[in-house]
């Protein structure tokens, strides 16, 4: 638990200009990401432990404060970043890799119920846009990139990008001109 938790602070140190231990300190009281994580890591614990209860608790407990649900049972490596961490849901059997990058909305879920141990497995570096949905038993390879609101069900290489469908911009429809009343003289 604990290297992971000091490798965590290491990559939270990667993007804060205060100096130690003031970041730590405002990130485990203001920042729900870096509050998650550590409470995680805490349910993580108990879980491998044995000692029933307190990891589901926990788990529930980081629920309720932040918003960000995070199984006990999960595998994440170190370095784990949660940027604006609302609505993050990480199932039970997912496995992440060490320094990876979540925006909110996550989903890292099985596919159905007759197969809930079937989830996500992601490598190292990979970083998982707002939105981003990864069902069932996929692989994601190291310093893949999951864009925004995008929905994989299939593996995706070391490297490569899933990437959304864009919204398609359409002009707006042009009307005839409305005639000017036919009280109004027309300027002239």
């Amino acid at each position: 638990m604990f290297p992971n938790l000091s490798q965590d602070i290491e990559r939270l140190k990667e993007i804060k200009t205060k100096p130690f231990p003031w970041f730590v300190l405002e990130s485990l009281l203001f920042e729900n990401g870096f509050q998650a994580v550590v409470l995680y890591r805490l349910a993580h614990w108990f879980k491998r432990k044995g000692i029933p209860l307190f990891g589901p608790l926990l788990s529930r407990l980081a629920l309720w404060l932040t918003g960000v649900e995070i199984a006990a049972g999960a595998r994440i490596g170190p370095g784990l970043l949660i940027s604006h961490g609302q609505g993050i849901v990480v199932g039970q059997w997912a496995q992440i890799g060490k320094g990876c990058l979540m925006h909110h909305q996550v989903t890292l879920g099985a596919k159905d119920r007759g197969r809930i141990e079937e989830m996500p497995r992601l490598g190292d570096d990979v970083m998982l846009g707002a939105g981003a949905k990864i069902i069932g038993g996929v692989s994601i390879g190291d310093r893949a990139i999951i864009g925004p609101n995008t929905v994989v069900v299939r593996d995706v290489p070391a490297g490569g990008k899933a990437l959304p469908i864009l919204a398609e911009i359409r002009p707006p429809k042009t009307s005839p001109p409305t005639p000017p009343p036919a009280d109004e003289a027309p300027v002239a």
